[in-house]
């Protein structure tokens, strides 16, 4: 009988263990999660979206195994300022790179990491919709940077626009 009651209490502190050991995850995982700012679109719904409002596409291609992609979401897109220049100037699409979870990604995946010709994650990429032509940043620097980035991308694209109807 004894043995019975060892037992029925060795699984009663592993059950009690695990239940303390999840929820102090779950507390954790919640307390660094700062949560991203940037209203992210679909690929496809975000390049209709582009070509109805006429504003650039921003694509942050990055993988869920990518430090310095994590590193740039907590910096840029919980930053209120930069969240709310991203939302306002472009139509922002992630564009996730699934190889290393899955084996292959989407084919209008592959096909946005071959128009752009990725090179490595993260990278910004300012664009027209289907349109070859962008402006890239790729790697991560500092929130700075990539507000000056993205700045410059917009600007110049808008020069190239102008300069295609003259």
């Amino acid at each position: 009988m004894p043995s019975r009651v060892l037992s029925f209490a060795t699984r009663s502190v592993k059950f009690l263990s695990l239940a303390v050991l999840l929820h102090v995850s779950s507390a954790v995982l919640a307390a660094g999660d700062k949560g991203d700012l940037v209203k992210w679109r679909p690929l496809a719904a975000g390049e209709a979206e582009s070509r109805s409002s006429k504003k650039p596409v921003l694509y942050f291609l990055t993988a869920d195994w990518c430090g310095p992609c994590h590193t740039m979401k907590e910096e840029v897109f919980t930053d209120p300022a930069l969240a709310a220049l991203i939302n306002k100037q472009f139509v922002p699409v992630q564009v996730v790179d699934r190889r290393r979870e899955t084996g292959q990604n989407a084919p209008e995946v592959d096909d946005v990491f071959r128009r752009f010709q990725l090179n490595g994650f993260p990278t910004l990429v300012v664009s027209r919709p289907q349109g070859k032509q962008g402006f890239s940043a790729a790697g991560w620097s500092n929130k700075s940077a990539t507000k000056d980035f993205l700045t410059m991308a917009k600007g110049r694209l808008a020069e190239m626009e102008k300069a295609a109807k003259e």
